[in-house]
């Protein structure tokens, strides 16, 4: 059986680099950020710490997917119509 683990925010995790620079994202970060195999990952040093800032992925939806198809076809007042 399948068990996912949560990796909570802030929470401190090690991670391995190996003989040839690379780090290993573990499979319940990736997850959690929609991380895909091949995905291209943006990231900045600041100081001494990496910020890496994954874009949502496609299987990801944002609270504005799909806004644009809608916005224009409702009305800026509605009134009383919904209540």
């Amino acid at each position: 059986m399948y068990n996912s683990v949560e990796v909570i925010s802030g929470e401190e995790i090690t991670l391995k680099v190996d003989d040839r620079g690379r780090v290993t994202l573990p499979k319940e970060i990736r997850d959690q950020l929609g991380i895909e195999s091949n995905d291209e990952i943006p990231a900045r040093l600041i100081g001494s710490v990496l910020e890496v800032n994954p874009k949502p992925s496609s299987k990801l939806q944002t609270a504005t997917a799909g806004r644009d198809s809608w916005e224009n076809t409702t009305t800026a007042d509605a009134g009383e119509s919904l209540f």
